[in-house]
């Protein structure tokens, strides 16, 4: 197939894409932003109109046991692996109608454009939204596609609780009318790599790198990991903040902000050292609201660290350091460090013959591409579970988790071109 055939079909295809975007923003609007917390009416709401869309285009439509919704254009031979192709159709709260949702629409895009030109395709080809990925509804991430490809514990269905109802997750499912029960007795889980031999999701870039630096699309060599503390806490001693001098005080406040600069410091270290795609945040910091004052040495400040990278050598030398900089600034400062659990996950490199099929694929239809790192996505559980997956990310303004979102619908097409060019390459 000719590239500049598939350029014209997505772009003749670019405004259903953007009834999905509308139809989805009206439906789940809240204030400025959007709000489609996990197994809520919402998302099944967006669940519903992507599979209302791909009816239309006589595109075969299933739920699995969890609510995943796929839309399949059936191949030559319905036995071969298929190539599958989306994202989540979840937010967080108040945030972006493009976040996620866009590489659902991407994928119905394509598959529009694929029947626009006729394609049978040699094994199927199909677009999902999936369930669940963001961590803020039930304290982890990647549901849906966990539990698509068998690798969510039965007993995490009872054990997760919605941060704002107190339900289980299985008693969310349920009321949608899923069967979260046929999970524990389920011999194959929906998607394994017998039945899909590459997965390919699009997503909006979250970071301002590609508008900083003017290319529309991005092509991730690897998802980050990150070592967290979400708890961390220094305990000194309140006291006078006039009558101690330096010498005698247990200031936990000066000791915390400390921590974070020597961790900061770590940070400059290791890009100095040629170390790429690093970063560090302490996205909480606060002390006591019933003891703080002006007047008074703070005696306990709480924290969270939060090291990222695309190296598990570079995780754990973090992992090693940070505590070792706790101890030695808690001696010297007279306070006591308690760090918390240590929680995180390890960095997945995406598949490299499909990041090459990507970048090649964006070479002949003359679309600018950058490789870079990426943050958590759904490709990496499929990654993980031994489907080769990669991502095509989106030039998108303001970021992402708030609802300035502002993916340009031309660069929405780029990205597209590019996923639909590669996803046949790969049938």
């Amino acid at each position: 197939m000719n590239p500049q055939d598939i350029a014209k079909a997505v772009d003749h295809r670019l405004g259903f894409a953007e009834d999905l975007f509308d139809a989805a923003a009206a439906r789940t609007r809240d204030g400025d932003g959007i709000t489609r917390a996990c197994w809520s009416t919402e998302d099944q709401a967006v669940a519903e109109i992507f599979a209302e869309a791909a009816r239309s285009l006589d595109l075969e439509v299933v739920f699995d046991r969890v609510g995943n919704v796929y839309a399949t254009l059936p191949g030559r031979d319905r036995s071969a692996p298929g190539i599958l192709s989306g994202s989540h159709l979840d937010s967080v709260p108040r945030g972006g109608n493009f976040d996620g949702y866009a590489g659902a629409v991407a994928g119905l895009t394509a598959l529009a454009a694929f029947r626009d030109l006729g394609i049978a395709p040699p094994c199927d080809l199909t677009a999902t939204g999936i369930r669940g990925e963001e961590s803020v509804w039930y304290g982890t991430a990647y549901l849906g596609s966990r539990m698509a490809v068998g690798a969510l514990p039965h007993d995490e269905l009872d054990r997760l609780k919605r941060g704002d109802t107190g339900r289980s997750l299985g008693e969310h499912m349920a009321e949608l009318g899923f069967d979260p029960d046929a999970l524990k007795v389920e011999a194959e889980p929906h998607i394994s790599p017998k039945t899909t031999k590459a997965f390919l999701e699009l997503h909006i870039e979250q970071g301002p790198i590609l508008i900083g630096e003017g290319i529309p699309v991005g092509i991730p060599m690897g998802i980050k990991g990150n070592a967290r503390w979400p708890y961390g806490r220094c305990v000194g001693a309140y006291d006078h903040a006039a009558a101690v001098p330096r010498d005698y005080r247990r200031d936990a406040v000066l000791a915390t902000v400390e921590l974070i600069g020597a961790v900061e410091a770590l940070w400059h270290e290791m890009e100095a050292e040629g170390i790429p795609n690093l970063v560090f945040t302490a996205g909480k910091l606060f002390t006591n609201p019933e003891e703080h004052a002006m007047t008074k040495i703070p005696g306990e400040c709480d924290f969270a660290l939060n090291f990222g990278a695309t190296d598990t050598a570079v995780l754990d030398r973090a992992r090693a350091r940070i505590p070792e900089l706790a101890a030695e600034i808690a001696a010297r400062r007279k306070v006591v460090f308690d760090l918390g659990e240590l929680v995180g996950t390890d960095p997945t490199p995406l598949d490299e013959t499909l990041r090459t099929d990507l970048g090649k694929s964006a070479e002949s239809l003359g679309i600018p591409a950058k490789v870079m790192a990426t943050v958590g996505h759904d490709a990496s559980i499929f990654q993980r579970a031994g489907i080769p997956s990669a991502m095509v990310l989106v030039r998108n303004e303001h970021g992402s988790h708030n609802a300035q979102e502002a993916m340009e619908m031309a660069d929405f097409g780029l990205g597209v071109r590019v996923l639909a060019a590669t996803m046949l390459a790969r049938a």
